[in-house]
């Protein structure tokens, strides 16, 4: 039994320090009002963002915003601060803090988590000159400034100025900044900037070992989904979801790579509590059918495609229709299949679609109908994609067969939308011999959309099937 004076625990604070409100009458010193809240929330980053408004807060998923204003004193900068509970928009404290724009600061940051780490820079001087933009003057004051370093590389790749930012990256490196966090932050954008994925991957590593950022760990998921190391994605996306529970996208992440994975239920739980979220329950079914789809589960996805074009028919303009009509073929009924492609049309014409025939074309052929597809589009009127679509149906045109070159494409794409290149891979890894590799490629069915030159998308499913036969699948 619950005692009846027991309360439901607090929820961990989760700042958002917005700017404050210059009151001085000195507008020189109008850089004050964001970059003291940017130094506070870079000392206690794991708690606190920096916002630049109500909206961009809420948007961090903050249940405290910290706001106020400053003034001047005979001696000092006075720092009049109020924390607010963003739910009952009570205040939660209230405080003036007097001293340098630094000192100011850190008393805040250290309210606010007795536990902040230092700024990157004692340098008065350094940080007035970052505050108001001069970059170059900030790290000629204090070169191991790595804030300054980093906001001037990230302006300069802002403006363009790739090559600029890149080198600016390696003058920042060749000497140890003050904050360790900093300086993989730079190795980070510099490894982007260059394309450099392995050191891309390095840097994330390091950095996400030493920071609960959900937005980093969510790019080192993705590299590792393309990587096609889940395993290690799905570590990702679980320290993902504990250090930013309240965010749907690291539960829709995690439910992909249990399907990645083959783990069915662990997929189920993690999109049924997805489709909790508001406005999120089409999208859920939506994705738990194509989990069941790549796993080969063709009845139970083609129940949540229907079921999410119920629920929000408007997600994928019928798309979702034109889904369960795929996975009611593979599960051994075409007759019925074209029925729900039929009923996919319909809904494309009300929406005012000009490609039908092509579309019921790419329906045929996908489906084992050649003749029937290439007599389809031969009644349409000349175009050039026509004829370059027959081609292709023909074999008139040159596919990847090198297992080289297949292997690239294929590991350069998304596993949500690799079937055509997974196939290709496949056929020429049999080509050559390599049953067992093959085989490993075609345990997971390709989805319905796949990437690369849409002319080549209805060859994924016969070509696939085929790969499949050929292995004894």
């Amino acid at each position: 039994m619950v005692s009846s004076c027991s309360r439901a625990p607090q929820a961990a604070p989760r700042y958002a320090i917005l700017p404050f409100e210059n009151l001085t009458g000195d507008t020189s010193l109008d850089w004050i009002a964001r970059a003291a809240p940017r130094i506070a929330a870079a000392e206690i980053s794991d708690t606190a963002r920096a916002a630049g408004s109500v909206s961009d807060a809420y948007l961090e998923n903050a249940n405290r915003f910290v706001h106020g204003y400053f003034t001047k004193t005979a001696n000092a900068l006075r720092l009049t601060v109020e924390v607010e509970d963003s739910a009952s928009h009570k205040m939660v404290s209230t405080e003036q803090i007097d001293g340098s724009v630094l000192a100011s600061a850190n008393a805040l940051a250290k309210n606010l988590e007795p536990k902040a780490k230092p700024f990157s820079t004692s340098n008065e001087e350094a940080i007035a000159a970052w505050g108001r933009g001069d970059y170059e003057k900030a790290v000629a004051l204090d070169p191991a400034f790595g804030t300054a370093w980093l906001a001037w590389i990230e302006t300069l790749a802002r403006k363009g100025d790739t090559a600029g930012a890149i080198a600016t990256a390696g003058r920042a490196l060749d000497h140890p900044v003050n904050s360790e966090i900093d300086g993989l932050r730079i190795q980070l954008v510099r490894a982007t900037l260059q394309q450099d994925s392995r050191a891309e991957h390095e840097a994330l590593l390091k950095l996400t070992a030493r920071v609960a950022d959900p937005t980093l760990l969510a790019n080192l998921g993705e590299i590792e989904i393309r990587a096609r190391d889940f395993a290690l994605a799905e570590g990702d996306y679980k320290k993902m979801l504990a250090a930013a529970p309240e965010k749907p996208d690291a539960l829709n992440r995690l439910g992909y790579v249990y399907g990645f994975e083959g783990k069915i239920a662990d997929a189920e739980a993690a999109f049924a509590q997805y489709g909790k979220f508001p406005g999120q329950e089409a999208n859920a079914a939506d994705s738990i059918g194509e989990v069941y789809f790549m796993n080969g589960k063709f009845a139970e996805a083609e129940k949540e495609f229907l079921r999410a074009h119920d629920l929000n028919a408007a997600l994928l303009a019928g798309g979702d229709v034109r889904k369960a009509a795929y996975a009611h073929w593979l599960a051994g009924d075409l007759a019925g299949a074209d029925k729900l492609f039929g009923r996919y049309l319909d809904l494309r014409v009300k929406l005012k679609d000009l490609n039908i025939e092509w579309q019921h074309a790419q329906w045929e052929y996908s489906t084992g109908r050649k003749d029937q597809a290439i007599a389809r589009l031969e009644k349409l009127p000349p175009a050039q994609v026509i004829v370059n679509q027959i081609r292709v149906w023909r074999g008139e045109v040159k596919l990847l067969t090198d297992p080289v070159e297949s292997k690239r494409a294929y590991e350069s794409s998304q596993p949500a939308a690799d079937g055509l290149f997974r196939t290709l891979y496949a056929e020429a890894l049999l080509a050559n011999g390599d049953k067992d590799a093959a085989k490993k490629l075609a345990v997971r069915w390709p989805l319905p959309d796949n990437a690369g030159d849409p002319l080549l998308h209805s060859l994924v499913f016969p070509k696939y099937l085929a790969v499949r036969r050929i292995l004894g699948l």
